[in-house]
This record gives C-alpha cells, sequence and structure tokens, in this order.
C-alpha cells in the first residue's frame, strides 16, 4: 500500500511537471520572419520657369503639370520575435507622373523597380506590386511582377479623377513587396503630392476638366523679341517702376488671379477709361492685368497703362488665356510674369508711357 502511495505521488509530480513545461512551451511566441521596407527621404525642387524636370536618385522635381522622383528602397529582414537581423535587399525606383490639365479622367504615373543587391536568396524571386495611394482617384495597371537581380520591372498607372467637383488629392506610388516565407513590406515611394481637379467654368476645356500641382505657382513668359514685344516692354517697365514690382519673382509680391468679371471691368476701367485717346492702330494696354487681384481699381495709386499696337495687345491677351486654361489658373491661384530676352544691361528706364494714366 505504501509503495502504491508513493508511486501515486510520484506520478502526479511527474503530471506537474510535464504540465508546467507544456504551458511555458505554449507561451513561448512561435518564431516568423518579419520584412520591413525603408524608404530613403527625398529632397523637392519645383520647376517654374520651362526648365526640364529630371529625375535624380535622391531627388523630386516637380512642376505644374508633372513630376519625377528616383530614389532608393532598403528591405530588412528578420527573425521574430528575437529580431534576428538576417539580411536586406537594395532597390532603386523612379517615378514620373504626367498630369493632363485637359482631361482629369486620365494621366499617368510610370513606376520603375529594380533590384540592385540582396543578401537574402528570398528577394531574388520577390513579388512587387505597385498601386497608387489617393484617396478620390482610381487607378488601373497595378500588376504584381517578380524581382530578380538588375532586372527593371515597370508599372504604367493610369489613374482617373472621377467626378467634376474640385478635389486637392495627396498622390503617392505605393509598393507591396513580398519575398516568402518573409511577410510583405509596404510603403508610399516617395512623399504625397497634392494634385488638384476640377472642372471650373470658364475654364476649358469644361467638360473633362484637368489636373495640377497646385503647390507649384508657374510663370508666365513674355518676350521682348517676340510677337506681342511692345507688351513684354511695357511690363518690363511696369515691373521695375512700380511701388510693388507686381509679379516680378525676387522682387515684389505674385499676382493672383481673378475670374469675376465684374472686378475684371472694374480694373480695365480704372487703368484705361475711354476718357483716355486713344492713337490710330493702337489700344490702352494696363499692368498688372485686369484679370488679377492686383488691379487698378484695387490697388489705384501702383499701375501702369501704356498704349501698344491694338493686334499686339489682343494678341497677348489671348495667349495669357490659353496659358492660364495650359495651367489651369483659378480664383485666387498666384502666378509670377517673366519678362525674357531683355538685351544685357537693360537700364531701369527702359520705357516711359507715353500716356498719363488717371
Amino acid at each position: 500500500m505504501k509503495n502504491f502511495k508513493r508511486g501515486g505521488i510520484l506520478l502526479a509530480a511527474l503530471l506537474t511537471v510535464s504540465t508546467a513545461f507544456a504551458g511555458a512551451a505554449s507561451a513561448t511566441p512561435r518564431p516568423h520572419h518579419q520584412a520591413t521596407a525603408q524608404i530613403a527621404p527625398l529632397t523637392t525642387t519645383q520647376v517654374t520657369t520651362g526648365a526640364a524636370v529630371t529625375c535624380t536618385t535622391g531627388h523630386i522635381t516637380v512642376d505644374r503639370t508633372s513630376s519625377c522622383a528616383s530614389g532608393t528602397l532598403t528591405v530588412n529582414f528578420y527573425l521574430e520575435p528575437e529580431h534576428q537581423y538576417q539580411g536586406s535587399a537594395e532597390f532603386g525606383w523612379t517615378s514620373h507622373v504626367q498630369l493632363d490639365p485637359r482631361n482629369r479622367h486620365r494621366y499617368t504615373d510610370d513606376v520603375t523597380l529594380r533590384l540592385a543587391s540582396s543578401s537574402v536568396f528570398a528577394a531574388y524571386l520577390g513579388e512587387a506590386t505597385v498601386t497608387e495611394t489617393c484617396g478620390a482617384c482610381t487607378t488601373t495597371g497595378s500588376t504584381t511582377q517578380i524581382t530578380f537581380p538588375r532586372i527593371t520591372r515597370t508599372w504604367h498607372l493610369v489613374l482617373d479623377s472621377p467626378g467634376t467637383a474640385t478635389v486637392t488629392d495627396a498622390q503617392a506610388p505605393h509598393l507591396n513587396y513580398e519575398a516568402a516565407p518573409y511577410t510583405p513590406a509596404s510603403g508610399d515611394l516617395g512623399p504625397k503630392l497634392g494634385v488638384r481637379c476640377d472642372n471650373t467654368p470658364r475654364m476649358s476645356p469644361v467638360a473633362d476638366g484637368g489636373c495640377v500641382y497646385p503647390q507649384v505657382t508657374p510663370t508666365y513668359d513674355v518676350s521682348v523679341t517676340g510677337p506681342y514685344d511692345q507688351v513684354a516692354w511695357h511690363i518690363d517697365w511696369a515691373q521695375r517702376n512700380l511701388k510693388n514690382h507686381w509679379g516680378w519673382k525676387g522682387h515684389g509680391p505674385a499676382l493672383t488671379r481673378t475670374l469675376d468679371k465684374a472686378l475684371i471691368n472694374k480694373n480695365r476701367g480704372t487703368a484705361c477709361p475711354s476718357s483716355i485717346p486713344r492713337p490710330a492702330g493702337k489700344s490702352c494696354d494696363e499692368y498688372p492685368f485686369a484679370s488679377t487681384h492686383q488691379g487698378a481699381s484695387v490697388n489705384p495709386k501702383d499701375f501702369s497703362c501704356h498704349m501698344v499696337p491694338a493686334t499686339q495687345n489682343t494678341g497677348e491677351g489671348r495667349a495669357r488665356k490659353g496659358w492660364y486654361n495650359a495651367n489651369r489658373i483659378l480664383e485666387n491661384d498666384p502666378f509670377w510674369v517673366n519678362v525674357t530676352n531683355l538685351p544685357a544691361g537693360t537700364p531701369a528706364q527702359a520705357m516711359q508711357p507715353n500716356v498719363q494714366c488717371p
């Protein structure tokens, strides 16, 4: 009987110990493979004077209707929960966005991804999928492609901003990368840029609208050697001699557009009233433009008027309206005015108005 009791006690002890070990084992997390993506930061440069939008590693260059970003991406691989580093894969990528100021329903983002090197074999057959991060847009062209060392993979994403409302949507290409057995790594390629799409009345074309980068302040160029040379010389004189140097970048504030017909007419009537004589073949040109919030009725003591050939005045106005449309310059949008092809050493008094502005 004593032996039986001792055996029972021993068996119970063994069961207790084995249960404790089993509980400890179940409480220990099972190891798993983890991948994380690290995007190198980019420096943003705005292009406003017609210079080319280029792709240089570590930079994103953007103008009113396009952008090009180029960067590097590191995917690190770990064994968890020990957070034991297994190795990494290095990628290079680019994103070239082309907005369409005449069609909000079809603009593009061409993305490339290239596996430069990897110390983890799983990355040699990783699967990459590129989509677009955005709140209001839809995307086609998102496919899954296998990465392989020194092979460039390309995605042609076609984006649509549905509807007709004016929306500004933060957008960037988004990568999802999976190298089995590691968990997927994902992240946006570069910073999100605001894309504004609209169908504003009086902006062509109204039916399809268009999209731009509103954070870029564009520059309207007019040449002293072009078809509107007299208008250009007048703008140059006004920018140099008016107190506020309107629209002259680095010297005065930007102009801001108005679509208010009543204000436009008031600006024009203040700068160029019918009481001012018009020489034969000429018409009255005003600066700042009547189509801005800095026009003569708003700044009655700081504007300029000048008589220029009527055909030039009409032609320049038509060209500027086309430029407004091409850059989708909406109400209160700022812009610069740049007089080009000035001779070296042009004096500040290059031109004096030949009429007395009221």
